[in-house]
């Protein structure tokens, strides 16, 4: 039996709301929470990672408050953000995409294990709580061109802002955007080729947009993707943008496993 599915709309009725909690209830006290990592019990009530896994995690401290990438100083920015401003006003990755993340996030992307998205989402709500009350009005997933999304069967970082999203109490908004154009994937790309390949491949569907988003990923590599998606969102009216991601890849590519077996952006 799948252990997770999409939890029911804000919209509908406080009845199936409380069913749907009993059954949950139900489900974790009959499936008790294991470590996908280490298969040691994991976290209660539904978190599938343990907390010895978890704390093996690498943190990206100290990071660049504009692009979340590794600095040696505590407030310091980047090279990059030196030379030019970013499209988004900051960013947050609370991990470095290094073993033994990598390893669930590669699982989650490609080997189809769609129960990993409650992992990252409950650690992305988790970081981000500490550092207070975020300040934005909704979250925005990367989207995923529908062709793209059907083969994979699901919107890796739809699932990740899904969850985080309902621990902090924040929207998710997934249909203010969509992915107009199929783009060659980003994994093979070098930087420069990364922004011409994802030039006007978004498209702002709603005639009004919050003032404040968070764009919500699984990793932040270059910053191409996020960037291409704030700038839409900016012409569409948004007036702060945050870029939310589980891990950043720094002086690496978030590559795709040469085997991406049930066993195990950019």
């Amino acid at each position: 039996m799948q252990q997770y599915w999409n939890h029911p709309l804000g919209c509908q009725p406080s009845a199936w709301r409380q069913v749907y909690g009993a059954s949950k209830s139900l489900l974790h006290r009959v499936f008790p929470a294991t470590c996908l990592l280490c298969l040691d019990p994991g976290q209660p009530p539904a978190l599938d990672l343990c907390r010895g896994c978890e704390g093996d995690f690498p943190q990206n401290v100290p990071a660049c408050m504009h692009c979340a990438m590794p600095v040696s100083t505590r407030g310091d920015t980047c090279g990059s953000c030196s030379r030019r401003r970013r499209v988004f006003d900051a960013a947050c990755a609370p991990y470095r995409y290094e073993f033994p993340l990598d390893v669930l996030i590669q699982r989650f992307k490609y080997g189809g294990q769609i129960a990993i998205g409650r992992i990252l989402g409950t650690l992305l709500a988790r970081r981000l709580a500490e550092r207070g009350r975020p300040c934005v009005d909704a979250i925005v997933p990367v989207p995923l061109h529908p062709a793209r999304e059907a083969k994979r069967g699901y919107n890796q970082a739809r699932e990740i802002a899904m969850f985080a999203g309902e621990l902090i109490g924040i929207p998710l908004e997934d249909r203010i955007a969509r992915r107009q154009r199929a783009t060659v994937e980003q994994t093979a790309l070098p930087a420069a080729a990364r922004r011409r390949n994802l030039r006007g491949a978004f498209e702002i569907r709603a005639s009004s947009v919050p003032l404040r988003v968070a764009i919500v990923d699984d990793v932040l590599t270059t910053g191409a993707t996020a960037e291409a998606l704030a700038l839409a969102l900016r012409r569409a009216g948004c007036r702060h943008i945050e870029v939310w991601t589980v891990a950043r890849a720094a002086g690496q590519r978030a590559a795709r496993p040469a085997i991406a077996s049930g066993s195990c952006s950019g």
